[in-house]
């Protein structure tokens, strides 16, 4: 609401301006007058004499510019009071409202609002009735406005026009134009002393004034908004946090609405998230428009750390419900909460550093993986900092599915999959306990709730970080810095939650690629036949795809789906691995449905990642199942052929998946491990002879 208020607020904003910047001309004219008659009579004795009615002559016309400022002090009180009307409530404003109305139409019937209607008639015709308005019935009723006080022209003029009612927020919009306009006098008034002589320490000078417009203002953000303020944040915050769905995803009828697939989805943040961002957003707002370090602006922050504490315990909680008991979360990080070293590897693949950008803005990407526990020493939970060229664009402004991917670097994947024994390196179908992986449900509550939490720390963030609030100077200021880490620790644990959700997906994806290797398809002698796993695997990253896009977005789906184009052949060159060192006869039909195995799941990994802005790296799937497919022909061709292909190809596998290629015996050949013992003898050999 705070930029809807802005707007709302344009015409009070260009009267008040209009009207400080006439009082400022008229006090300068003020201060002028004063300074040349305190000049004359001090620097003529004949004047001095004439002027007896000012003993000091360096304080001459003194109570005229007090006098001045006090009325025009007064005139701005009033505008503000007429704004903000602090002492009504609800009822009292409907009925002021309504009287508005009435004396809008009262000030003459041909009113402002008239006038404005029948601008080309040249004032001639004005009424809906076709009633004429002369130039004198104009005059006066454009001079019954002009002679209207402060308070009546806002309620009777001003509300009308712009169709709000009077609110207490509203003196956060005023307070800023009327501070600088505050300082100007007090500036003014100063100058005037300093080059007249005046004595400053003097009991006239430092007479006590009635509280001026700023002092009047302040009193009443004090006294009423703040604690308003609190109540709608901190109660608003809790209210949220206490229902059953406050981390839930929100239903999304997207799907329904384009059907197609490809569109890009923006989930939904979770009630409690939004809840968060809806009720500190004015406090923030009012942040960038208090004095720096004073009462008010501590305050605030004592508010907003109060609002992110309260929320952040209940999140704790329900990462740990959500996500504490699955085996995916065991990888990632130890009993004691420390990340692994496969946590930190993931850390430096590409897909997190897009992540990253996606859900900060473009200015901030250096400072992005700050979002560390505060306690911590090494950065957030080990989140390794980001140091983007300059000359990179926003993943906003361009797809990410373009230049962005392809940063990972060399043996980045071969790195993160050392770490992942447990499911790179299975003899057998992987067994885990139903519990110990997420269900479809719970996998999508995960991927809603990494959403919700990056996207919020991104906008508390960015309100924070509000250039027209000052924010290098607030920066320095200790309740600040918490308040930042506040926001940190948000999407730190938001950007947890997201490799857990990459992780599961990495999990369920073994799991059914694991079942290959035992399929009796293998062993099928009169037709070609897919094992079920992999249709099972093709509907499930199909639906998959639809679910966290719907729960989490598209940027959340994308990092689950990182990287599927190269551990899917991995996976199935290791089930390949299995078949070729086991003791069941594997048939031509067997080693044709492994190769259309590798032809199917790229057409489904591919067709469940053609959303937009979806991490797909096109260049590492072309090799990555490419040479799957070349290691699955291995198992085909003859021994004459399979020699002739180490030889022009030595480093392509490495020697162990040669010698059990040799090993194994196929449809075209019987296997003999020492011929590849002895073809290796041999080209070494030849390779010391050459030299």
């Amino acid at each position: 609401r705070s930029g809807d208020d802005e707007d709302d607020l344009k015409e009070f904003r260009i009267h008040l301006n209009n009207l400080l910047k006439a009082f400022q001309g008229v006090f300068t004219r003020f201060l002028h007058l004063a300074q040349i008659l305190r000049h004359k009579i001090c620097s003529d004795p004949i004047l001095e004499k004439m002027c007896p009615s000012y003993p000091v002559p360096s304080s001459a016309l003194h109570t005229v510019v007090v006098n001045a400022e006090l009325a025009m002090q007064r005139e701005l009180k009033g505008f503000i009071s007429a704004c903000i009307a602090e002492s009504a409530d609800r009822s009292s404003r409907e009925k002021s409202k309504r009287d508005r109305m009435r004396n809008a139409m009262i000030i003459g019937d041909q009113s402002q609002l008239d006038v404005e209607r029948g601008i080309f008639s040249l004032g001639i015709t004005t009424g809906l009735g076709g009633t004429g308005m002369g130039t004198e019935g104009w005059k006066k009723s454009r001079a019954n406005i002009a002679e209207l006080p402060p308070d009546q022209f806002v309620s009777n003029v001003l509300f009308p026009r712009s169709n709000v009612d009077p609110e207490v927020r509203h003196a956060l919009t005023f307070r800023r134009s009327i501070s600088r306009w505050t300082h100007e006098v007090s500036e003014g008034r100063k100058e005037l002393a300093v080059c007249s002589g005046e004595d400053t320490n003097s009991p006239m000078y430092n007479a006590t004034m009635e509280e001026g417009a700023l002092v009047y203002m302040d009193n009443i953000i004090q006294r009423t908004l703040l604690p308003e303020m609190q109540d709608e944040a901190v109660n608003a915050v809790i209210h949220f946090l206490e229902r059953h769905d406050a981390f839930d995803p929100i239903a999304n009828d997207v799907f329904t609405r384009y059907p197609h697939h490809t569109v890009q989805v923006e989930a939904e943040m979770s009630v409690a998230c939004q809840a968060l961002y809806t009720s500190t957003r004015p406090i923030f707002m009012a942040l960038h428009r208090l004095p720096k370090g004073g009462d008010m602006y501590l305050s605030l922050v004592t508010m907003l750390e109060h609002a992110m504490l309260t929320f952040l315990s209940r999140m704790k909680q329900r990462i740990s419900d959500l996500c504490h008991s699955k085996a995916a979360f065991s990888l990632l990080e130890d009993q004691r909460g420390n990340p692994t070293p496969l946590s930190q590897f993931m850390e430096r693949r590409n897909g997190f550093t897009l992540l990253q950008r996606i859900y900060s803005d473009e200015d901030d990407v250096d400072d992005t993986t700050g979002a560390v526990e505060p306690t911590t020493t090494r950065g957030v939970g080990g989140i390794h900092p980001l140091a983007p060229s300059e000359s990179d664009t926003s993943p906003r402004k361009m797809g990410l599915n373009g230049k962005l991917s392809g940063a990972d670097g060399r043996g980045a994947f071969e790195r993160e999959v050392a770490q992942l024994d447990v499911l790179c390196r299975f003899k057998e179908p992987l067994q885990f306990e139903r519990s110990t992986l997420c269900t479809d449900e719970e996998h999508m509550k995960a991927a809603c709730l990494a959403n919700s939490l990056l996207r919020v720390a991104s906008l508390l963030d960015g309100q924070l970080r509000s250039r027209a609030g000052g924010w290098e100077k607030s920066s320095k200021i200790k309740a600040i810095r918490d308040l930042q880490s506040a926001i940190k620790t948000i999407r730190y644990h938001g950007l947890r939650v997201a490799k857990f959700c990459r992780m599961e997906m990495l999990m369920q994806t073994a799991k059914r690629m694991s079942e290959i290797c035992a399929s009796s398809v293998l062993q099928a002698e009169d037709a070609i036949r897919l094992p079920s796993c992999v249709n099972n695997l093709g509907e499930y990253l199909t639906a998959s795809s639809d679910t966290l896009r719907e729960a989490g977005g598209n940027a959340i789906a994308a990092y689950s789906f990182s990287s599927l184009e190269q551990y899917i052949p991995f996976y199935l060159m290791h089930a390949a691995r299995i078949v070729a060192g086991g003791s069941k006869t594997v048939t031509m039909n067997g080693i044709e449905s492994l190769d259309r195995t590798g032809s199917v799941l790229y057409r489904d990994l591919k067709g469940a990642t053609s959303f937009e802005n979806s991490f797909w790296d096109e260049e590492a799937a072309a090799h990555s199942f490419e040479e799957s497919a070349v290691f699955i022909n291995l198992m085909e061709i003859s021994v004459t052929d399979l020699e002739g292909h180490y030889r022009s190809k030595p480093k392509q596998f490495s020697d162990e998946d040669y010698e059990l290629m040799f090993a194994f015996t196929g449809p075209r050949r019987r296997g003999d491990a020492r011929r590849f013992n002895l073809l290796k003898s041999k080209m070494k050999t030849l390779k010391n002879s050459s030299r």
